[in-house]
């Protein structure tokens, strides 16, 4: 019981952890196989395991938790952080995971666990035992990349509930990427929720300062919607966003 209490702090553990509990490898793999054997934890795939609730035997950690385990890198990110922060607007059964080490895509308790290629390391929380982008980053990533953020639509519904951000942080990350359209696409939306976001003028009108001189399309996906042009951004964006998602309701 001593042992189960020491590893339960762990929630989310490898072989390795166990082994720094206890300063040996094969006591460490026998504590491991005795709890398994009496239902105490459960493995999730090679060398990561979960804390079970005694009476019960479920899972104690949810699925951020187990998802900053998959890697020593990895980091929850695009919709599942926005999910982690309560603004999503559909549920997803997928936790995407950034992390430069690859790993095979698995499911585990009806969770998929998905592999995405980490680029950077800033803008990343520790969160208790989640790793997760912050509400900053969060903004740009699923900004960049609307296919990870559920598309367009769920895109608008989400964004519009983050709540307040930094300006000025959101100009050093937007430094990081070295895109232009993504200034623009930013730029677009911090103007559009200036209110609900509470960043200063000055920042927008950075961004603003970035835009191409020619008409881009948002994304892909705005070629097959109702779109319309911002002059002020040269943008091509959903009809949606404009109405700040108020069509999705009828």
């Amino acid at each position: 019981m001593k042992r189960y209490e020491k590893i339960l702090t762990l929630k989310v553990f490898s072989v390795e952890d166990v082994y720094n509990l206890t300063g040996n490898i094969n006591t460490a793999k026998s504590i491991i196989r005795n709890l398994l054997l009496f239902g105490y934890i459960k493995r999730v795939k090679h060398n990561l395991y979960v804390v079970c609730n005694i009476e019960f035997k479920n899972t104690i950690p949810d699925q951020y938790m187990i998802a900053s385990k998959i890697k020593d890198d990895a980091y929850i990110s695009y919709h599942s952080a926005l999910e982690y922060y309560g603004v999503k607007n559909q549920i997803f059964y997928e936790v995407y995971v950034s992390t430069k080490k690859r790993f095979t895509n698995f499911e585990f308790e009806g969770i998929s666990y998905k592999f995405i290629n980490s680029k950077y390391n800033f803008g990343i929380i520790q969160d208790d035992k989640v790793r997760i982008t912050d509400k900053e980053r969060t903004l740009i990533d699923c900004i960049e990349k609307t296919e990870l953020a559920g598309g367009n639509e769920e895109l608008i519904m989400c964004l519009e509930l983050l709540g307040r951000l930094n300006g000025e942080k959101i100009l050093k990350y937007l430094g990081y990427y070295n895109s232009n359209k993504l200034y623009a696409k930013v730029g677009f939306f911090l103007e559009l929720y200036k209110e609900h976001y509470g960043v200063k003028q000055n920042v927008i009108e950075e961004c603003r300062k970035k835009c191409e001189n020619k008409k881009l399309y948002f994304n892909e996906e705005t070629k097959r919607m109702k779109s319309k042009y911002i002059k002020e951004w040269n943008l091509i964006v959903p009809k949606i966003f404009t109405n700040k998602g108020e069509e999705l309701y009828w």
